[in-house]
Order: C-alpha cells, then structure tokens, then sequence
C-alpha cells in the first residue's frame, strides 16, 4: 500500500477554524480555503476535507464528486503547502469533465495555499 499523501480532517474545531480562514481561492465552481500548519508540524502532510451540498445531486453523485476532488488533491499533495484545506464543489461541477474538474481542484488548492504564503 502506497504512503498517504493526503490526510484528513477529522475534528469539528478544523473544521471551524478552516470556516473563518481568510486564505480563499476559486477555479470554476471548486472554492478552497486554507490554514498554515503550526511550524511544530513540520513534515506532516496536508489535511484535505471535502463539503459537497446536496445541491450537487443524489448520494451517487456527491460521492463520485468527492472521489474525484480526493484524487486531485492527491495528485497535487507534493506541491501544496502544509496545512488545512476545505474543498467546496458548486453544483455547476457535476457538467464538468473529470480532466477539467481536477484541473479546477488543483488549480484552487494551489492557489489558496499560496494566499497566506504572500499575505
């Protein structure tokens, strides 16, 4: 089994905190937000949660939307900057293709991590 790249957000207080963040991006209907992990958590890999309404469809299809967002944070874990991100899909995803709903993933992880990198 390959190491995990991705963690994931488990406590409520993350979520919270991950709610009032101020770093923010968007990449067609994916939004993300982000907060910077303590410097005590050097080394550790970046923690992803996914919130997907029930405007987006049935269980069916928020289940293959989260599947897809969990690949392209994944593939984008590498470059990211450690810490929390919040994954939310619009309901406009569920027309995209999986190729360019991934590129909208990456592109909003990117640059929600590099928000508070420059701020």
């Amino acid at each position: 089994m390959p190491a995990r790249s991705v963690g994931r957000i488990t406590s409520r207080a993350a979520f919270a905190k991950l709610q009032r963040s101020r770093a923010r991006a968007s990449s067609g209907p994916v939004r993300a937000l982000f907060v910077p992990a303590p410097d005590s958590a050097v080394g550790v890999f970046p923690e992803v949660g996914y919130a997907i309404g029930r405007r987006c469809g049935g269980a069916a299809v928020r289940n293959s939307l989260r599947r897809r967002a969990r690949e392209g944070a994944r593939s984008e874990a590498p470059t990211l900057p450690r810490g929390s991100y919040l994954v939310r899909v619009e309901p406009a995803a569920t027309a995209l293709a999986p190729a360019e709903f991934r590129a909208d993933v990456a592109a909003a992880l990117q640059r929600a991590g590099r928000a508070t990198v420059s701020a």
